[in-house]
Formats: structure tokens, sequence, C-alpha cells
């Protein structure tokens, strides 16, 4: 008999039809025991699913009656744009060995997708077909065919869908079901039998008259199987050898759907699925065990393995697990068994002791009624001896093997050996909880180990390293070390922070602590977190323990977790790192987690390699090295782009309308294993400067300019294999009118235009303004001249005259003293009507600004011994009368400071005739302005910089000064070309 038989046999003779409906072994068969998954309408997920299929990029497509989905397994993504379905009424769909997928109708007609674009053929119109299509396939000649409840069709070399020639051999009936198999044959299912079409032959044979609307199966080894409805049993039609067909019944509207590479049988049985092992066992799960529904219309296996079941309402998946519980029972006093590691790949759980994992467990026996054999620690030594330790005492394996041996009934009243451990000397160490520490010495029992300050300490765990040093842990952060008789207590002070420590793995010079709260690497100095990335702490660590090639395993609370050497490495050179870790949990079938406190430790190794963990659900055993490993690249697509509630397809090269700030970027990876531990790493080039990383499956940005983008998206799978390549989509977003280059140009411009006219306008009603002040300035020095004028010089004249009339009386010698005062004020008169002239013209005589510092720089400069230049830099332009006044009285304030305080050698005047502005400049070499001086406001009660200053502002010009100890001073003025130039 074919390797088919066993598998299938196993299948049929538990479900064997004695019952009408339900055979007793299938309800009484173990609920399918492999990690499910399971979504409904909420989730999203379509109902009534006709078929299932897997294009070669990836995604997975799903049929209904209510429409085409496409599913990334996370979310359900109607069918649409380019990619829509001809009906929302879909009755089959499948991809053909070239890569396109078919998509038949409930009523007729049929879709071809080809590099994402369908090409439809409507039923009954340009040679679409007309029935109900529920199968396609190919031939090994290239020829398309499709099953319709109408007869079969063949697609010619006009494209039009041609009804089966009768000199095929085929009977003009309904047809469910096509299947080309790995030799090349065709075969054909359907109300008039089953046929087959030979590779290379010219016509169908009919195999068979079975009459059948089901699906035909092919095996992984090449047989073809078919449910036979009429006798309710499945048939095997052709094996490898080609032997004769055989058949086993079944219950009353049980289906073969499918055969996983393994071989196992998928069966729908009109209640669920039920999933038929190699090994003779039975998983079923149905409705009441989480099956999303109870009829099963569609079963699928993808290239990861995971094996697909529609229902009417909704989908599931089932793939194998990594790790499997052994076949082991429980004990008494906790769920999770106490291990010890042996040799070979060898593991002591409880009483029992496994040679492999999956081998068988051999018992080992209970104590003598009366005695309380619970164990609820495991040590195996140095040397190869088994210690066990509980209630009833401490025990040893018999030298012979054949059981337990009982040492020591242990301390009186109830007590727990939470841990043991073996130091060099040979002394076994017992954590004892509040009882304290014992230890087993030359056949003694001795508490505290002899050691005063142990026989009180509440000790949660005890390990020994190969210094022969022995750590216990203990709660509130307490670490003692026993090092040659002294002991060192370590605690918070010191920076443990692990809550209870509950697990110690000695490494080197320190060790590894583990605890209610975390996980910390203690190198004899200083205590290290170490964190998981997204926030992992590692919590409720009670068993740790390294693998070969150095990796760090952890029992705890989350599950099973791996941190690689490497990592260690990272996070102890940089603390606050938060390292990549590997974890085993629900999804990689692992049941319930580590206890929280006993056994300690939960994780150990065998000679081989081999790692056991044990939890509240079983105990897992494996080779790390061989764990099942999902080894493909997972591809990335960038499914959409959204902003605000608009959503656009996406497309390479595509363009934004003009407004968009906001975006989300959606995108996904087609790695169905397990979507959750998908990684992404993504980044907007022109706005990210590195990568981003994250689980979600979407990006969002906001305040975006208008302009060219291109973003990029990596994924990983769930065991961290990543797709470096990824994809990207480069789009630009559209300016709006406001956002254009040649509207910003025009607006600066216009910026600049608007600008400048107010300064023009500002400077010119500043030099109305100053001309005004002049002005006004100037008819006051002239009412004053006149009243000089007219009062004080005239009557100082009348006076003049009436000495002059005294002094003609008298003697000469009475007269000269009288005459040499008369000619005194004569003088002073002579100054009076000078200065009143001065106020009736300007400081500067037609505008000569040049001219006037001249006329006042060249005496100051004579009578200091001075050296004194001018410069005109540029044509001379006439300026403004009250400017060049303005300007000289600031320039004549600055010169005197110059002549009379700076001490200079040379004193030098610069008139800068700009374009834009003139510019006055009178530097001079000399000491400098003292650095006590404000070079803002001068000195308190001097007016002279203060004085400078108002000027300046008054006339609208800007005045600066560069002075330094030692270095001379520059003052600079420089006047608007409107206010200055005429």
């Amino acid at each position: 008999m074919t390797s088919i038989f066993r598998p299938v046999a196993a299948l049929l003779a538990a479900i064997v039809c004695i019952l009408p409906a339900h055979a007793a072994p299938v309800d009484k068969a173990p609920v399918l025991g492999l990690p499910h998954a399971s979504w409904t309408a909420r989730e999203g997920a379509p109902s009534n699913i006709t078929g299932i299929a897997q294009t070669p990029d990836g995604w997975i497509w799903i049929g209904s009656t209510s429409g085409l989905y496409k599913f990334d397994g996370v979310r359900f993504l109607r069918a649409a744009g380019s990619e829509a379905p001809l009906s929302s009424n879909v009755a089959g769909i499948g991809v053909l060995p070239d890569g396109r997928m078919w998509v038949g109708y409930k009523y007729g007609g049929v879709s071809l997708m080809v590099a994402g674009r369908m090409r439809h053929y409507p039923g009954g119109k340009e040679g679409g077909p007309a029935g109900s299509v529920f199968a396609a396939a190919r031939d090994a000649a290239g020829r398309l065919w499709l099953a319709t409840g109408r007869g079969l069709l063949v697609l010619g070399a006009d494209g039009r869908w041609q009804p089966c020639d009768p000199a095929l051999g085929v009977p003009d009936s309904g047809f469910a079901s096509l299947l080309a198999d790995r030799d090349g044959t065709l075969w054909a299912g359907g109300t008039a039998g089953v046929f087959v079409l030979p590779k290379g032959g010219t016509r169908f044979e009919l195999l068979t008259p079975l009459s059948t609307l089901l699906p035909l199966v092919a095996h992984p080894d090449g047989s073809v199987w078919a449910t036979d409805e009429a006798r309710s049993a499945l048939r095997m039609l052709a094996g490898p050898a080609r032997g004769t067909p055989s058949a086993w019944d079944v219950p009353k509207g049980a289906t073969l759907f499918a055969f996983d590479h393994d071989g196992h049988a998928w069966v729908a049985d009109g209640s669920g699925i039920v999933r038929g092992a190699e090994d003779g066992r039975l998983g079923r799960m149905w409705a009441e065990h989480g099956l999303s529904g109870r009829k099963v219309q569609a079963v699928f296996e993808d290239r990861e393995r995971n094996v697909w079941v529609g229902t009417e309402s909704g989908l599931d998946r089932f793939r194998a697990p990594r790790v499997r519980a052994e076949a082991l029972s429980g004990d008494a006093a906790s769920d999770a068994l106490p291990l010890a590691g042996g040799a070979g790949a060898g593991v002591w759980a409880g009483h029992a002791w496994l040679a492999a994992p999956g081998a068988p467990a051999r018992d080992y026996g209970h104590a003598p009624p009366g005695v309380n054999d619970t164990i609820t620690a495991l040590y195996r030594g140095p040397a190869g001896d088994v210690w066990a330790a509980g209630f009833g005492g401490l025990w040893t394996v018999r030298p012979d093997g054949s059981g337990w041996r009982r040492l020591h009934p242990g301390i009186d009243g109830p007590a727990t050996t939470y841990a043991m451990a073996q130091d060099s000397a040979g002394t076994l160490w017992m954590a004892l909880g509040r009882r304290g520490v014992a230890a087993w010495r030359e056949g003694r029992w001795i508490a505290g180990g002899g050691i005063a300050a142990l026989e009180t300490y509440a000790a949660a765990t005890v390990a020994a390293d190969r210094r022969g040093r022995v750590w216990f842990g203990s709660v509130g952060d307490d670490l003692v070390l026993l090092d040659g008789g002294r002991i060192r207590h370590y605690g918070r002070a010191d920076g443990l922070t692990v809550g209870t420590v509950v697990q110690i793995l000695p490494a080197g010079a320190g060790a590894w602590i583990g605890g209610e709260n975390g996980l910390m690497h203690f190198d004899g100095t200083r205590f290290t977190p170490v964190a998981g990335r997204n926030g992992e702490p590692f919590a409720g660590i009670t068993g740790m323990v390294f693998a070969r090639d150095g990796t760090l395993w952890l029992n705890g609370a989350g599950g099973i977790s791996s941190i690689a050497p490497a990592e260690q490495q990272r996070v102890l050179r940089d603390p606050g790192y938060a390292v990549a870790y590997g974890r085993l949990d629900y999804r990689d079938g692992l049941r319930g987690t580590a206890g929280a406190i006993i056994p300690v430790p939960s994780a150990v190794r065998s000679d081989d390699g081999t790692l056991w963990f044990t939890t509240i659900g079983g105990v897992y055993g494996f080779d790390p090295a061989a764990l099942p490993r999902n080894t493909l690249v997972p591809p990335v697509v960038i499914t959409g782009l959204k902003s605000g509630a608009t959503a656009f397809a996406a497309g390479d090269g595509m363009r934004l309308p003009a407004g968009t700030d906001t975006l989300d970027v959606d995108f996904t990876a087609l790695s169905y294993r397990e979507p959750g531990r998908v990684a992404f790493r993504y980044r907007l080039d022109g706005v990210d400067h590195d990568w981003r990383d994250g689980g979600e499956r979407s990006a969002h940005y906001t305040n975006l300019a208008p302009g060219h983008y291109r973003f990029r998206v990596l994924a990983s799978n769930d065991d961290g294999v990543w797709n470096t390549e990824g994809a990207a989509l480069a789009f630009d977003i559209a300016p709006s009118l406001t956002q254009t280059t040649w509207f910003r140009v025009l607006c600066v411009v216009a910026a600049v235009v608007v600008a400048w006219r107010l300064q023009l306008f500002w400077m010119r009603r500043t030099a109305r303004r100053l001309a005004v002040r002049m002005g006004e300035r100037t008819a006051e020095r002239e009412r004053i001249a006149r009243e000089l004028h007219d009062t004080l010089l005239q009557s100082i004249q009348g006076l003049m005259l009436l000495f002059w009339s005294t002094a003609s009386r008298l003697t000469a010698d009475a007269r000269a003293p009288l005459e040499a005062a008369l000619a005194r004020a004569n003088g002073v008169v002579a100054e009076g009507r000078d200065r009143v002239a001065g106020l009736r013209t300007s400081a500067v005589p037609d505008a000569d600004l040049a001219g006037a510092l001249r006329r006042f720089a060249e005496p100051l400069a004579r009578d200091a011994g001075i050296a004194f230049h001018l410069y005109a830099d540029g044509r001379a332009r006439r300026l403004r009368e009250p400017a060049a006044d303005e300007a000289f009285a600031i320039a004549r304030e600055a010169l005197w400071n110059a002549f009379t305080h700076a001490r200079a050698r040379a004193v030098d005047v610069t008139l800068q005739y700009a374009p834009s502005a003139l510019v006055v400049t009178i530097a001079d070499n000399g000491v400098g302005l003292p650095d006590d001086i404000d070079l803002e406001r001068g000195r308190d009660g001097h007016w002279g910089i203060p004085g400078l200053r108002e000027r300046a502002r008054t006339l609208g010009a800007a005045l600066t000064v560069r002075t330094a100890p030692g270095d001379g001073t520059a003052w600079t003025l420089r006047v608007p070309a409107p206010i200055a130039y005429a």
C-alpha cells in the first residue's frame, strides 16, 4: 500500500460512517492543536468565502459572494480599479502555473488578471462563458480550460471561449472541478463522472462514472482524490503506483478539500474542519472551538505553509507550531514541572525522564505510602548526580537508576525547596524561602550551611559559579554573594532593581539576575538593566540558560525570549540600549508561561545543547539551531495614500493636488505566518533624516510643502528576515497659486517695490519736515537778528555816540582811556553785526559742505599742529540746504572733539557721494574713546554724543561710531539720498 494510504486510511478509519452524521471518533477527537487565527465580519472579513488563492506577488486573494478581496494578514482590501472583478458574486478563484489569476462568477463570465490588470470575459458576450465558472486549469499543451455548470470550455486562439468539441470525448454536462497533476494529466470532475486528458492525448477518457461536484484533490506524492457524495466516501482515483482505486466511507456531507505539504488531509464534516495526521491522530476545529463558521467552503495552503479555511462567516488560518508540549502529567504542587538537564538530549521533569524531545516519558516511581513525594526542585550536579527536593525532603536517583532514594526528610513543618545548587566543594545548597537556607554536606543536613546569617535569610533562589562562590536571591531587591565564608549583600542602593530575585545565572566575574520586574547584569561592580525593544521589560523571569552559541534564553511572563551574544555585548557597552530579541509564545504553540515562583530554574540545557523549558501549560524541548524558521523574504507593497478624507491609488511618479499638506502612506508586507511580528522601517526623503522603526502599516506626515518626495519602506518577516530592497514611491505635491515660484517672485518684487516706495515716501516726508523745521529755524533766526539789530545794537550805537560826544570835550589825557574803551565797544558792535548776519544766512553757504568743513577745520589744524585732509569720493552732488546744515553741525562737533581731545596726529574727513546716500566720515588716529563712555548716551552731564545722535535722528540719517583704546575714533554719518541730494 502506498504512502498516501497511511494518513488517509488513519483519517478514514476514524471517521467511518457508523452514525449518519457525526461518528463518535470525530466527536471525541481533540481540538486541533495548531496555532489558529480567525477573522469574521467584525475584523472586516468577507462572508460566504468561495475560494482562496495566492498570486506570485505574495497577495492572498479571497473570492466570496460579496466580492473579491486581497488580504495582507491584517487588512481586507476590496479589489478596485484595474483589479476590480466583473461581478461581486464570485464562484471560484485560482492561480495558473504562469501566474495569472482566474476569477469565475456565479452567473457566468470569467476574468484573468495579469500584472495587476483584469481582462474580463462577460458571460454570454463576446465568447464569454454563460454558466457558473467553478474551476480553471491549463493542460500540458498550454490550453486554458474552464469547468462551468454548462460543460467544459476551452480558450480558442481567437480569444473566445468555445464549448468542448464532442470529438474530445466529454459530454455536454456540468463540471465543477479541474486539476492539472504534476505528470501533465488534466482531470475534470462533474455530474457525468471523472475524465482525464493524458499529456499528449487527443481526447478525454472516462476514468470513473463517479458523479461529483466537489473538488479533485492532489496529494504531495502525486495521487489524486475525490469525494463520492452518493456513497459518502473518499476515493483515491490514482496513486503513485497507479493502483486500483480505493474508497472509504465517511460521514454524510463530509468533503475532502486539500492535503497539506506533509500529507495531512483536511476534511470538512459539516460542523467545521478535521485534520488527519500520519500517526492516525485526528484534530478537529468546529465553530464552538473558535472556527469562524460551520460550513467550510474553501481550503488553501500558501507558500509559507499556512493553511487557510474559508467558511460562511469568515476566514481562518492554521500553521504548524514551532514548539510542542511533551506528553507529561503535572504535579500536585504546581502545573509547571521542575527540570534538570540530563545526558544527551534528555531531561528530568518531575518524576519522569525524557531521553529527547518527543521521546516517551519514563516514570521513576513515587515514594512509599505516607511520604509526600511532591517535587518542587530538581538539580543535576557537575558530576552528574541528580537531586530532587520537595515537601517530603531531599532525594536522589538510585545508583542503578531504578528510582528515587530519600536522603533526608527535610525540616519540620511546611517548607518548600525553591532551588538547589552545588558548589565546587560538593556542598549542596538549598533555598527554602522563609525557612532560610540549608546545606547537605557529607551526608548531613546543616541549617544555614553553618553560616548564622543564612539560617534566617529568606532565599528564593540559589546558584553556584565556577569560582566556588554561591549566590542567593531574595525579596525586595536583595542579592547575597557567599565567597570564602564571607557574605556580601547587594540591594537597591547598589542599583539592583528587579524586585524579588528569582533566577541567577553566573557568567564570568558576575551574573545575570532575573526577577519579577526585569533583567539585569552584574559585572561584580555595577548592575546594568536590560530591556528589549518596544518597551519589553523581560518581567517574571524564573529561568535563564545559555545556548551553545552564547545566546541567552529567558523563560518569563511574556514567554520564552532569546538575546543574541552581539546584543548582550552592546547593552553592556551602552547601558540604556534596547536589545533586539526573539520570542516564542502562544503564537508558536507555547501553552502558558513560566510559574511565578517555582520551579526554579524553569529553563535548563541538556549535555548535547538541547534546551528545555517548563510552563504552567507543559514542558518543551528543542534544539535552538533546528527551530523552524521562516526564510521567505516578505514582499513589500505601498498600498495607497490618503490626505484627510481623500484617498489616492499608489502610483510611482503620481502628482498630488495643490493644498496637500498632510499625508498618510499605507503600506504592508505580505508575510502571513505571524503578521503581528512583522517589523517596518520607512522614511520620506526630504522630511526624515533617518529611518523610522515601527510595527504599524501606515506613516503619517504633516506640514508638507509642495515639491518632489520619495517614500521608501523596508520590512522583515516574523523571524527577522528583512527585505532590504523594500518598496519606493516617488510623488509630487503640486503647489497652489500662492505656493508657485512665479507667485513668490512676484510677491518678493511687490514687497520690494512697496518697501522702496514707503522708504522713498518716508525720506521725502522727512526731507519736507526737515525743510519746514529749517525754515522755521531760519525765520526765528531772522526775527532774532531783527530784534538784535533794531534794539540792542541800535541802543549800543546810540550810547557810543553819546560817549564820543562827551569824550570830545575832555582833555587829551583824560580822553585817552575813554577812547580805548570806545574802540573796544566798536569791536563788540562789529562782532554783534557779524552774529546777526550769521543768523540771517545758512551755516553752509551754497550748501558747499566740503568748503564749510575745510574752513572750519584748517584753522584748528594749524593751531594744534595736526595734519588735516579732506577727501571726496564720487562726483560731487548738490545738497539740500537743511541736510548740509545738519551734516555740517554733526561733522563740526566730531572735528572739534578730534582736534581738542583725541591727541591725534592726523584727522581725515571723507565725503562719499554714493547713489543711495551721502556718507560723511570723520576719522582720527588718536587715543580713542575711553571704555567708560556709553557710545549711545555719552557721559552723564555731557551733551556731545547725545546731541550728535539727536541731530542724526532729526535728519533721518544713521550715525555710527567705531573706536578702540589707542586705535582712534571714526564717526560715520549716512544720509539717505532723497534727504541729502537736491
